[in-house]
């Protein structure tokens, strides 16, 4: 579906390319005041996909990137209840809905096949990626990421959603696996260091770093943001820019990968996991 763009001020047109596999038209663009990559692919299809992606590479392996994509789904500036998502669930239509981190990228993806659920998920994504209230609520940080607590025997204990979780990760054997093996071949890059976060480190993360790493790559100068389907393309890019981009300036955002230098010479690395006290040791 061709698009005319010479109404839309607040976008440059970079790249346009006919799709017979999508059956549809891509388009590349890029918002003139905050440098946002936006990419879009117009078809007939029903199934309306939105999602927007950021950049965030580790510093360390204190799991920021991991606990930062379930916080920001704790609420925010328009959305301020406790889980909007859970809410929006109970009454959406949406045929996906999801939050993933991955070693190098955040990425909040949704679908819908109607049109104002589509909307409503969108208005909902946007404010929690941009504006959510960890600002304002420390306790979100402390329930997703970690905290102390006193167990049912009084001992003082490390908990959190993200830190249980790594826990949960790092004692399945195919799973310490896969960590280690990208330690061992990326140990120079941002793939040789823990997104998701090692439980060991996660205590080590700090609340003021924490809320660095979100107004550092939660920008949308650092943002990919992708469109699809068969819906209004220019009047989603005037409510994208309206309501969320033209209210940041460009920044400067350092969130390229390291290249990995190869090996000159052969290395043998061995790395041990724990038995759960049910297992053998022939795995």
């Amino acid at each position: 579906m061709k698009i005319d763009f010479e109404s839309l001020k607040s976008y440059t047109l970079l790249q346009e390319v006919e799709s017979k596999d999508l059956k549809g038209d891509v388009y590349v663009l890029q918002h003139n005041k905050t440098k946002a990559t936006v990419c879009l692919v117009s078809n007939q299809d029903n199934n309306k996909v939105f999602s927007v992606c950021f950049k965030t590479p580790p510093q360390d392996s204190c799991g920021e990137a991991h606990i930062l994509e379930h916080s920001v789904l704790c609420g925010s500036e328009k959305y301020p209840v406790k889980e909007p998502f859970v809410e929006l669930a109970k009454g959406s239509l949406n045929t996906f809905t999801n939050a993933m981190t991955f070693p190098d990228k955040t990425l909040y993806p949704i679908a819908s096949c109607n049109m104002q659920d589509y909307k409503n998920s969108m208005a909902i994504y946007c404010d929690a990626v941009f504006k959510p209230n960890i600002y304002t609520n420390k306790y979100i940080f402390q329930q997703e990421g970690w905290h102390y607590e006193f167990d049912d025997s009084d001992n003082l204990v490390l908990n959190g959603v993200v830190y249980n979780e790594m826990k949960g990760a790092f004692s399945s054997p195919d799973d310490a696996l896969t960590e280690y093996q990208m330690q061992s071949l990326f140990p120079d890059t941002a793939y040789g260091l823990c997104s998701g976060g090692n439980p060991d480190v996660i205590p080590e993360l700090s609340y003021e770093n924490f809320l660095k790493f979100h107004s550092t790559y939660y920008h949308p100068s650092n943002s990919f943001i992708y469109l699809y389907g068969d819906c209004d393309m220019i009047e989603r890019l005037q409510w994208l820019d309206e309501q969320y981009l033209n209210q940041y300036d460009y920044l400067e955002v350092n969130s390229e990968i390291e290249t990995q230098q190869p090996y000159d010479h052969l290395m043998e690395v061995e790395s041990y996991y724990n038995l759960e006290e049910e297992q053998d040791d022939t795995y």
